[in-house]
Parts: C-alpha cells; sequence; structure tokens
C-alpha cells in the first residue's frame, strides 16, 4: 500500500468521523439542563415542563413550545393557560384530553393479567385516585368555579402517573403525603404546584380547590412558605401582592433533587450575587423555569444568604 493510499484513507476516515459527529450532535437530544425540549418516556422532564407552563401562563408569558413528541399529560398545563383567558370550554376539552391519557397509562386487567408486576402499580393508582374527590357540578355552580375545581384535582392525578412511572419501586411510598417510608427519598415532595400569582388573582377558586382537596392538596401553590402554612391564603397573597415584603425569609433551594434540572439562572440565585443573577437573567434565564420538583430560581435565591438588602428585594422582584 503506498503512503499516499494510507494519507488518503485516513482523511476519509476522518472526514467521516466528522459527519458522524456532525450528525450525532444535530439528531440526539441535549442533556444540558438549560435544554427544555420534551423527552419521551421522562417523567422528570414532562413533571419540570409542566409547571413551567403553568408558571408562565399566569405571568402572561408565552406558551412553551410543544412539539408532537411531547407529553400529553402537558396538556393540563395549557388547561390552565385557556382557563385564565376564560376560555373555560377549551379548557375543559383539554382536560378530557388529559383524563383520557390518564386512563390510557393506568395498567389494564388485560395487562396486568399478561405481567403481574404491574399489579403494583395498577394498585397504587387506583387507589388514590379513588380518594380523589369528584368537583362538584349542576344547577349552582359556576362553569369557571367547577373547571378550575377540576384542574386542581386532575393535577393530582397527573402528578401520580408520572410518580408511578419515575420511583424506582413504589413500595414504601405514601402517595397521599408524598413522602417515602422509612427512609426519606429524594422524591419526597413531589407534586405538581398552581403558580403563587394564583393567590392573588384567583384567591377564592385557589382556597375552594384546596378545600375540596383536602389533605390530597399537599401544598397547593408553588408560594414560598414555612412547613404547615402551605394554605394559609393570606400569606400566599401576601406573597402573590407583595413577594419582597412577603418573602422575608426562607430556604428552600437546598434539597435534593431527583435529577440535575436546574438552570444557570437557579444556579446563580442560589450561589451567586445580584450581578451574577442579573447576567443570568440577561443571557435568556427564565424565571419560571421549574426544576425535577417544580421550584423555581426564587425558591434557590431563598436560601442564598450573600443577597442581602435591597439587593435582595429586587432579586425577589425579578425572580417572581
Amino acid at each position: 500500500m503506498s503512503k499516499n493510499t494510507v494519507i488518503a484513507g485516513a482523511a476519509a476516515l476522518l472526514v467521516a468521523a466528522g459527519l458522524g459527529a456532525w450528525w450525532l450532535g444535530s439528531h440526539l437530544p441535549a442533556t444540558g439542563a438549560e435544554d427544555f425540549s420534551p423527552l419521551p418516556g421522562d417523567g422528570l422532564v414532562t413533571f419540570a415542563r409542566i409547571q413551567t407552563e403553568m408558571n408562565r401562563a399566569a405571568a402572561g408569558r408565552p406558551a412553551l413550545a410543544t412539539p408532537p413528541e411531547a407529553d400529553p399529560l402537558e396538556k393540563v398545563a395549557r388547561a390552565l393557560r385557556e382557563f385564565l383567558t376564560g376560555n373555560t370550554v377549551r379548557a375543559a376539552s383539554l382536560l378530557d384530553e388529559v383524563d383520557t391519557e390518564i386512563e390510557a397509562r393506568v395498567p389494564s386487567e388485560e395487562q396486568v393479567a399478561a405481567d403481574p408486576l404491574l399489579a403494583d402499580k395498577e394498585e397504587w393508582l387506583i387507589s388514590y385516585f379513588d380518594l380523589l374527590p369528584e368537583p362538584p357540578s349542576g344547577k349552582g355552580i359556576k362553569a369557571d368555579t367547577y373547571v378550575f375545581n377540576r384542574l386542581a384535582v386532575t393535577l393530582r392525578r397527573v402528578d401520580a402517573i408520572l410518580l408511578a412511572e419515575i420511583l424506582p419501586t413504589l413500595k414504601g411510598y405514601d402517595l397521599v403525603a408524598r413522602r417515602a417510608e422509612p427512609e426519606p427519598s429524594v422524591f419526597d415532595g413531589m407534586v405538581l404546584r398552581l403558580p403563587c400569582r394564583l393567590a392573588a388573582s384567583h384567591r377564592p377558586a385557589l382556597a375552594e380547590a384546596t378545600r375540596l382537596l383536602g389533605r390530597l392538596a399537599v401544598s397547593p401553590t408553588d408560594c414560598p412558605t414555612s412547613r404547615g402554612r402551605e394554605a394559609d391564603m393570606e400569606l400566599l397573597e401576601r406573597i402573590a401582592r407583595d413577594p419582597a415584603t412577603a418573602l422575608v425569609s426562607a430556604a428552600d433551594g437546598s434539597g435534593a433533587v431527583p435529577r440535575d434540572l436546574r438552570t444557570s439562572l437557579m444556579t446563580a440565585a442560589a450561589k451567586g450575587s445580584m450581578a451574577d443573577i442579573s447576567k443570568a437573567l440577561a443571557a435568556g434565564g427564565d424565571p419560571q423555569r421549574a426544576d425535577a420538583r417544580g421550584r423555581t430560581a426564587l425558591h434557590y435565591l431563598l436560601g442564598n444568604a450573600a443577597v442581602t438588602g435591597a439587593d435582595r428585594a429586587q432579586a425577589i422582584k425579578l425572580l417572581f
């Protein structure tokens, strides 16, 4: 084999390798924390996308892109967006579609018969669904009240389905309390929460939905509160109306997360200075973006003792 042949062959291999790397880079899904494209079958990404889209809807921000591969369960967030625009008919229609998807993802008797390992999942979900209340309807019940209550109940069905698909094992996980027993788990407290802003704009509806769900409400909004005050409507409204004044102390961003879906803005809020936060925002950081536990940059900020005084108040306003 001549020297020229060897050189030509090596060059061809390098070109092929380069083309292969280009193809993989442009066709494989990105895995960085900043990427927020849907990942089929990835319940953690779906959970974070639903929470983010609800936050964006309440903040009046444009909707996330929903390509064909997006999880159909994400329609529950779109239902909230439609509700907030006053389109209760469309919101109810989207909730119908979500209900259909939920039913399809609960193992059927035929599936359990074919695969007995699905029996625990079926029992786990159905026993929880049986505890969920039926939203009151009919004479005397306004359409918007019914749809909002139904949305709140559907969120519990959706996050239960996602947890059933995410958890490595269902044994020992209390779905009502959202915690593992006897040992704690990184999945403890995972629940989809209505946006904090609704405590100001829709407090009566939020209070009614919280009463309807009772203990199954767990934490009805993503307002940062101390333990035991998650359903304190007066406090929630104060936070929603004047977060910089109401959020004098809290630390909700230091816990472990099931997988790192944190963004640069969350990291800056958790550990950086006001300048770092401003830089992350200027780079396009989304304050409404949620991590795999439903927490936003605001929750991370409240655990950052380095940002104080006027800077802290300003950061809260920017991240709310």
